[in-house]
């Protein structure tokens, strides 16, 4: 007797990439570059002179930071992005160094770099979530929302949520 063959889920093959600054949305193909997608949309990443002095994408300059929202829509921070962690924190990308994995929202912020009045926002919701259900490791939430762990371990305190001791099996 043969075996039927279900039918896979079929993939997303375009995501939509929403530019809040410039009110405008487009669709693209899964890991295309953000940086590229903006240029030919013609969507200016660059705040001030960065326009003419930039890296051209090779994440040397930071010029080009964005805010990503969700980070679930992109790619996960490479090695130039890492070393940036002063600059980028949050939900901060370097758009030549990302690929679009999802739906996802782009919001420019004032400065040269493109970070000036930018606040990294916890979700203590998704903290204490990602704690008590996922029980994910202080450190494992820190890096997530590249925080400090005892900003992670204030919020859980602050939400009544009893700590657990390392190495315990609950």
């Amino acid at each position: 007797m043969p075996t039927p063959i279900l039918r896979l889920p079929e993939r997303k093959t375009s995501h939509k990439v929403t530019f809040a600054n410039w009110n405008r949305t487009v669709e693209c193909k899964s890991h295309t570059n953000l940086r590229e997608l903006a240029i030919e949309n013609d969507i200016d990443l660059y705040n001030g002179m960065s326009r003419f002095f930039n890296c051209e994408g090779h994440g040397l300059c930071g010029t080009c930071t964005v805010e990503v929202v969700p980070q679930e829509g992109a790619t996960v921070k490479r090695a130039r992005e890492k070393l940036r962690f002063l600059l980028l924190k949050g939900n901060l990308r370097l758009a030549c160094q990302m690929e679009v994995t999802g739906d996802i929202q782009v919001t420019k912020h004032a400065g040269l770099k493109g970070n000036k009045g930018y606040q990294a926002v916890l979700s203590r919701g998704e903290v204490v979530r990602l704690y008590r259900e996922e029980e994910q490791t202080l450190d494992q939430i820190a890096r997530r929302f590249q925080c400090p762990v005892p900003k992670v371990v204030n919020i859980l305190e602050k939400e009544g949520v009893e700590m657990r001791r390392p190495g315990s099996a609950a």
